[in-house]
């Protein structure tokens, strides 16, 4: 009892109790990031560095880097963000064919975070999978996971953890618990493209960029209403309805079906996982460990792709071509400006703040529902989807592209009449 008050009690606190310090209103985690950012960020883009050059050459040292052919195209293709890393740090104005601004967004906004995030939040997550609490939210959150989205109840820590802090740390938690059997092949794609979401403080920047903050509580309400419909959708329809049940090893751990008495028996539960676990000094150093090879791998991939999809966004017309899969379904909900909003969404596989830059000065209807569908949609190239990619779980980018078009569909169909009959 005294291990699962106070580790969970710890775990709880970092990542989901909002404090107030030097006039910000976070969960600590995003404290403890933003704090080494602004303090030591010249160490920090060092560090990133070092990171990326390593994650470069992991997949060569470990002999993945041939496992099929995107991961063959992917490793030489990396290579390309150790020059871009360079060319941050060195602020150099010399390579002009990579524009200030999208090094600034690469750099700025998602590695240098990430970097930090992933590692600090590996240590920390320690307290929130070892120590019985994931068993006994899993048991009292099953009547709605389950027969919503058909995930085991744990998963909803998954979700919470995404929302209060980032993506990252979302699929990190389900990379982890897959890889220790607690979910299976098809539960962790479900998880990692359905709830590894934005977090609140995104959402609030995305709401002030769209001037929505007036409508802050219908906003945040409607975007989780429709991301949890789509998940709901997503979880039945090719690719992740074929996804196998089984699990990474044979010794998997299936959640118990509870009909009554559920918190007696999530109490059950949570005392076995904690006479299961592992001593806490080992279990950080093996999470901690776990944290700075997701961070390693994943880092080159965010660098290189996303720098060159922000690039082909600016400069070809590759995002007008993107759009046309979802004018027809805008004009058939008519929608104002409906190529407009079909660009402003399809920037979105690249990265979910880009779309918000677009229709600033378009009507109030297409900003908020374009506030919601960057959100609903969850995929995009600069955060999440090379996360998943550097993870055991297995998805292609081809799946992972063709989830997002569904998601970004089943928004709009959702949201449109949403707004239309609450605003």
């Amino acid at each position: 009892m005294i291990k699962f008050i106070m580790y969970n009690f710890i775990g709880i606190f970092i990542f989901f109790i909002p404090i107030r310090l030097n006039g910000k209103i976070t969960i600590p985690i995003d404290h403890i990031i933003i704090y080494i950012n602004n303090h030591y960020f010249s160490y920090i883009c060092i560090y990133t560095l070092a990171l990326i050059v390593l994650g470069v050459f992991y997949p060569f040292i470990t002999k993945s880097w041939n496992k099929n052919r995107f991961s063959k195209i992917i490793s030489f293709f990396n290579f390309l963000s150790i020059l871009i890393g360079i060319i941050f740090i060195s602020n150099s104005d010399k390579f002009y064919f990579i524009p200030k601004d999208i090094l600034s967004i690469i750099f700025n906004k998602i590695a240098i975070p990430i970097s930090i995030a992933i590692p600090i939040g590996s240590i920390f997550l320690t307290f929130l999978i070892d120590y019985g609490i994931l068993e006994f939210i899993g048991i009292l959150m099953q009547p709605i996971m389950k027969p919503l989205f058909k995930v085991p109840g744990k998963s909803a820590i998954n979700t919470l953890a995404s929302f209060l802090s980032n993506c990252s740390i979302g699929v990190l938690i389900t990379d982890t618990l897959f890889k220790d059997s607690k979910y299976s092949i098809q539960e962790a794609s479900i998880i990692v493209t359905g709830f590894s979401t934005v977090s609140i403080s995104s959402m609030v920047i995305i709401a002030k960029t769209l001037d929505l903050m007036s409508m802050w509580n219908p906003y945040f309400v409607i975007t989780l209403i429709v991301t949890c419909s789509v998940t709901s959708i997503t979880a039945r329809i090719p690719p992740l309805s074929r996804k196998s049940y089984s699990y990474i090893s044979s010794n998997f751990i299936i959640e118990a079906k509870i009909y009554r008495n559920f918190i007696q028996n999530a109490w059950t539960e949570a005392i076995k996982s904690i006479h299961k676990s592992i001593s806490v000094y080992k279990s950080l150093y093996k999470n901690f460990k776990n944290g700075l090879i997701v961070t390693m791998t994943v880092l080159p991939s965010i660098v290189s792709i996303g720098t060159t999809g922000l690039m082909l966004s600016k400069y070809t017309c590759f995002i007008d071509l993107l759009a046309y899969i979802f004018y027809p379904v805008l004009k058939i909900l008519q929608l104002p400006e409906p190529m407009l909003t079909a660009k402003s969404v399809s920037i979105g596989i690249i990265d979910l703040f880009l779309p918000s830059f677009l229709v600033t000065d378009s009507p109030f209807l297409t900003r908020f529902i374009i506030g919601v569908v960057s959100v609903s949609s969850v995929l995009s190239f600069c955060s999440c989807i090379p996360c998943i990619l550097s993870s055991k779980i297995p998805l292609s980018v081809w799946e992972l592209f063709l989830i997002w078009i569904e998601r970004v569909v089943f928004s709009f169909i959702i949201v449109t009449p949403l707004v239309t009959l609450i605003i």
